[in-house]
């Protein structure tokens, strides 16, 4: 009986001990479950404030890229001086009534009408004697706001075309710098722009132009597709770029795709200079025949701009006048260009001229 007391008491003193033992170690456990809890707390508020500051971080280098794609187009935003002899175009816009020669006879029930590029092979030429000559001022505007498109940072407003072209082509949305879509647009780089229902990102545009696309833009936002032929220089003259621009609405479920400009900074000669405005000939040229076919109609066409829209209903006169200028060597450029543009397309007066 007492053999059996003392277990008893062993077993009673051990009970103790474990509950001793247990308390220990949920306290041990309570201890460290606070640590850990404040270890979490502290991690969760380094995290918070490590995303906070990414944010703060990559909100302003978003800013700086705007404001250096801005301050780059002001950089080389330059005047045509005396030097040069610009291309005089007609002052009368002909854009005052609908039956003018200018602008074809509005219609009513517009039309939805997909436009497919067709990709042009390169103009291959032989470099000119002159690319050894330094190039004249004009040229090295041209050259350096060519740069600022090749280095150019994309955002939000700003990026590339899909596709493969040969010179890079230029997509800008709302807010882009308005200096900076009228440089590229004259340099022949715009490809789309979809500018704000204000229209502010083409304030820099000719009036008589803003004044047409404010009147359509009048039925919701808008886009507006630039074919061009790129300007050049020859002999003192400065021959601009020449547009075709079409305008549309923009529907509701707008996708766009974009590219990625992984091209270097080519060398910019006289040769590159002519090789894209004899490119923008034959692009020009096989797109105004493709819209003509397509019954686009022309809203309004001045000094080197052909605003159209694809609501006709018959051919456009204006188009057919336009492609007749193609035909017969009327449209504005150097004798050297013109002539090697006629040789890389089928022109029909050199055609017969062979005969």
């Amino acid at each position: 009986m007492d053999d059996i007391k003392k277990i008893l008491a062993d077993l009673k003193s051990m009970a103790a001990y474990a509950k001793e033992e247990a308390e220990d170690i949920k306290f041990g456990m309570d201890s460290i479950n606070e640590v850990l809890q404040q270890n979490l707390k502290l991690l969760v508020e380094i995290s918070t404030s490590h995303a906070k500051i990414t944010n703060d971080i990559n909100d302003r280098i978003d800013a700086l890229e705007a404001q250096l794609g801005s301050t780059d187009a002001k950089k080389y935003e330059q005047v045509i001086t005396n030097e040069y002899k610009q291309v005089q175009m007609k002052e009368d816009p002909q854009c005052g009534s609908s039956s003018g020669p200018k602008r074809d006879t509005i219609v009513q029930s517009p039309r939805k009408v997909t436009i497919n590029e067709n990709h042009t092979r390169t103009v291959r030429i032989q470099p000119d004697e002159d690319d050894e000559i330094p190039l004249s001022s004009k040229e090295e505007e041209y050259k350096n706001f060519t740069k600022v498109i090749y280095e150019i940072k994309f955002n939000d407003a700003y990026f590339i075309s899909p596709g493969e072209h040969i010179y890079p082509r230029v997509i800008m949305m709302k807010g882009a710098d308005p200096l900076m879509v009228k440089m590229s647009a004259d340099y022949g780089f715009l490809d789309l722009i979809y500018p704000d229902r204000t229209l502010k990102e083409i304030e820099k545009f000719d009036e008589i132009l803003k004044s047409e696309i404010s009147k359509y833009a009048q039925g919701g936002s808008i886009y507006l597709k630039f074919y061009t032929i790129s300007p050049e220089v020859e002999d003192g003259i400065f021959y601009p770029a020449e547009h075709i621009i079409t305008i549309g609405h923009v529907g509701r479920n707008f996708t766009m795709d974009v590219g990625e400009n992984d091209k270097p900074v080519p060398k910019i000669t006289r040769t590159w200079i002519k090789n894209r405005r004899i490119l923008g000939y034959k692009v020009l040229y096989n797109m105004a025949k493709n819209l003509y076919e397509k019954n686009f109609r022309c809203i309004c066409q001045y000094n080197g701009w052909t605003l159209l829209t694809n609501d006709g209903k018959m051919k456009s006169e204006v188009l057919k006048d336009y492609i007749n200028k193609f035909d017969t060597h009327q449209m504005p450029g150097s004798i050297s260009t013109i002539k090697r543009a006629c040789e890389a397309r089928d022109c029909p007066t050199c055609r017969l001229n062979r005969r």
